[in-house]
C-alpha cells in the first residue's frame, strides 16, 4: 500500500511567525547578555575610538557583556558603563584606578601611592607592552605634514652646527667629525619660544583627520594647561658610510621647571650600547649593561629608543634587546604650563639623535612618538579609591570630562515644585550632574542645569536620568563654573560634590561591559559615504 502522506501540525504563517518571534528572542538575548553596538558621540578616547565633529568620524563599536560574568574588571580595560550621575546614560572610558588604590596623575603617568615612615613612595602602573604599542602616537613626520611644511630642517628638526645636516627627501645625511654633531626636535610657540614636545589633541590621527582637528583646537580655549610630555619613543634607520662611527645617541632631554635636567639615552660607542640616565652636569647617574649594536659601513639598522613609564627600552631591527627601570630618576614634577599656558624657558622635552666620528652618516625613516599623556585636571592629589568601586579616564585627556571632573550638585525641591536651598524645611533633596553652560549657549546634549528664562523653569536632569522642571530662575552669577539661582532672600549656590563614592567612582554593578571591537567605519561602506578614516575595523585594546 502506498504510504500516506503526512499531514502538517502548523500551517506556513504560524511556522514563519515561530521563527520570527525566536529570532526576536534571540537578538534581545544577545543584546541584553552577550553582545550590544554603541556610537562613540564624544571626543574623550580619541584616537583609540573615535566621535569626532571636525572630521565626521563616529565609530561604531561591539561591547561584550559576556566576559564580566566570568572575571572581574582590569586595570587598562576599556569599559562601558553606567555615569553615575546620569545612569540613564551609557559611558565608556579606560579604567585606570582598581577597588582600594590610592593614585596620583604626574607626569602623564599614573602611580600607586603609600606612605611609610614619614615617606610617600610612588610606584608606576606600567601599561602591558601591546596596548603600549597601540597608544603610541606618531609626531614626526605627522606634524611636519599636518602643517603642510615640504622640508624638516628648519621647522620641526634643527641641526647644529646647521651646515653639518643636509636633507633630502626623507633622508638626512650628517657630516661626522670629532666634535659633536646634533639633530634635534624643536617646535616654536605663537612667541617663537621652543616648546619641544608637548601633548597637543591632534597627535596620532591619519593627517587628514589631524588636519580638520587642529583646525578646530587653534584659537580654542582649553580648560586643562598643556603639558611638556617626558615620554617619547625615537626611531630611525642608521646607515654609516666608509668613514668611522665613534659614538651615536638616540636621547630624549627633558627640562623641568625648577628640576634641572635629565637626559634618557640610547648610547652607541663603537659596536656596544647601553641605556643610560644623565644628570644636569651630563654624567651618568643611571647605565645598563651593554649589548652589541652591529653597526658597520654600508649595512642599514633600524634603532628604536623609548623612556616610557618610568623605564627605558632599546629595540635594535624591531627586536628588544634592553630594557632597565628608571623610576628613581621620575618627571613626576615641573611638566604643567603656568595658568596662562605658557612654558618657562627651562620648561622643554627635547628628542635628538648626537654622534661624533668621520665619514657620514645617514638617517633615514625618522619617526618620533609620544606617549598617551595623563594630566590631573580636577582630580585631587591623591586618588582613593572605594572599596567595590572604579577610577576611568578618556584617553583624550584634554578634552575628556571624566572621573577627574564629575561634579555632582544637590538642589531642594518644594512640594510646589520650587527649586530651593538643599537644607530648606520641607524640601527633598535631588542630585544631578554638574555640567551647566553660560546663558547665552545653545543648550547642549549634556547640559544640566538649563534655565528657560521666559518661562521662569529650570530643566533638571537627576542622577537617575529623570528630568524634571522646576520653578525658579537663575542668578546674576550663573556660569563660570558656578551654578547660582534666584531666591526671596538673594541669590545661592547649589553644592557641588567630587571625589567621592556615587560621584568621581563607579561601583561594579554599573559596568555594562568590555569594548571588543570597531565595526565601522570600515571598507568598502566607509568609501561611499566619503569617510575621512575609512579602515576603523579592528578589535580594540
Amino acid at each position: 500500500m502506498a504510504a500516506k502522506k503526512k499531514i502538517p501540525l502548523m500551517g506556513p504563517i504560524r511556522v514563519n511567525l515561530e521563527a520570527f518571534g525566536v529570532a526576536i528572542l534571540a537578538a534581545v538575548f544577545l543584546k541584553w547578555f552577550c553582545l550590544e553596538a554603541y556610537q562613540i558621540p564624544t571626543s574623550s578616547m580619541q584616537p583609540t575610538l573615535m566621535g569626532d565633529t571636525a572630521s565626521s568620524v563616529y565609530d561604531r563599536i561591539l561591547v561584550d557583556k559576556l566576559l564580566q560574568t566570568f572575571r572581574e574588571p582590569q586595570r587598562w580595560d576599556i569599559t562601558v558603563f553606567r555615569y553615575p550621575l546620569q545612569k540613564n546614560q551609557n559611558y565608556v572610558k579606560r579604567i585606570v584606578g582598581m577597588p582600594e588604590d590610592r593614585l596620583t596623575i604626574a607626569g602623564g603617568n599614573i602611580y600607586q601611592v603609600r606612605d611609610e615612615g614619614g615617606r610617600r613612595i610612588y610606584t608606576p602602573e606600567r601599561k602591558p607592552d601591546d596596548l603600549q604599542e597601540a597608544l603610541w602616537k606618531e609626531v614626526y613626520p605627522a606634524r611636519r605634514l599636518v602643517r603642510g611644511e615640504s622640508e624638516a630642517l628648519g621647522q620641526t628638526w634643527s641641526a647644529s652646527p646647521s651646515k653639518s645636516v643636509t636633507e633630502q627627501g626623507d633622508v638626512f645625511s650628517i657630516e661626522l667629525s670629532s666634535s659633536t654633531r646634533r639633530l634635534r626636535f624643536q617646535e616654536r610657540a605663537k612667541q617663537g619660544q621652543l616648546r619641544g614636545f608637548v601633548n597637543h589633541d591632534w597627535d596620532g590621527y591619519p593627517t587628514a583627520v589631524a588636519t580638520e582637528i587642529r583646525q578646530v583646537s587653534i584659537g580654542t580655549p582649553k580648560f586643562q594647561a598643556p603639558e611638556i610630555v617626558p615620554d617619547g619613543r625615537l626611531s630611525a634607520t642608521f646607515t654609516p658610510g666608509s668613514g668611522k662611527l665613534d659614538e651615536l645617541d638616540l636621547a630624549i632631554v627633558v627640562n623641568r621647571k625648577g628640576a634641572g635636567r635629565l637626559t634618557f639615552a640610547l648610547a652607541v660607542r663603537g659596536t656596544k650600547g647601553r641605556l643610560v640616565v644623565r644628570g644636569s652636569d651630563n654624567k651618568p647617574v643611571l647605565e645598563s649593561d651593554e649589548f652589541d649594536v652591529p653597526l658597520s659601513s654600508g649595512v642599514a639598522t633600524r634603532l628604536s629608543f623609548a623612556h616610557v613609564d618610568d623605564r627605558m627600552i632599546a629595540w635594535i631591527d624591531g627586536d628588544e634587546v634592553q630594557r632597565i627601570d628608571c623610576e628613581e630618576y621620575h618627571c613626576r614634577d615641573g611638566c604643567v604650563a603656568d595658568s596662562n599656558n605658557q612654558f618657562s624657558n627651562d620648561q622643554r622635552v627635547t628628542p635628538e639623535i648626537v654622534c661624533r666620528g668621520k665619514g657620514k652618516l645617514e638617517v633615514s625613516d625618522l619617526k618620533l612618538e609620544r606617549d598617551l599623556h595623563y594630566t590631573r585636571y580636577g582630580a585631587p592629589e591623591v586618588i582613593e579609591v572605594p572599596e567595590g568601586h572604579y577610577y576611568m579616564m578618556g584617553d583624550n585627556t584634554l578634552q575628556s570630562i571624566d572621573s577627574r571632573g564629575w561634579t555632582a550638585i544637590t538642589v531642594g525641591v518644594t512640594e510646589d515644585n520650587k527649586i530651593v536651598p538643599p537644607d530648606t524645611p520641607g524640601a527633598r533633596n535631588v542630585r544631578g550632574n554638574k555640567r551647566a553652560m553660560p546663558l547665552g549657549n545653545p543648550p547642549d546634549r549634556d547640559e544640566t542645569p538649563i534655565p528657560i528664562e521666559s518661562e521662569n523653569a529650570i530643566v533638571f536632569i537627576d542622577e537617575y536620568g529623570e528630568i524634571l522642571r522646576l520653578e525658579g530662575k537663575a542668578g546674576a552669577q550663573w556660569g563660570g563654573g558656578k551654578v547660582v539661582f534666584q531666591g526671596p532672600d538673594g541669590d545661592w549656590e547649589a553644592r557641588d560634590t567630587t571625589n567621592t563614592r556615587g560621584v568621581s567612582f563607579v561601583p561594579r554593578a554599573d559596568i555594562q561591559g568590555r569594548a571588543l571591537m570597531v565595526f565601522y567605519p570600515c571598507r568598502p561602506f566607509s568609501w561611499l559615504t566619503g569617510n575621512g578614516w575609512p579602515d576603523r575595523f579592528g578589535f580594540v585594546r
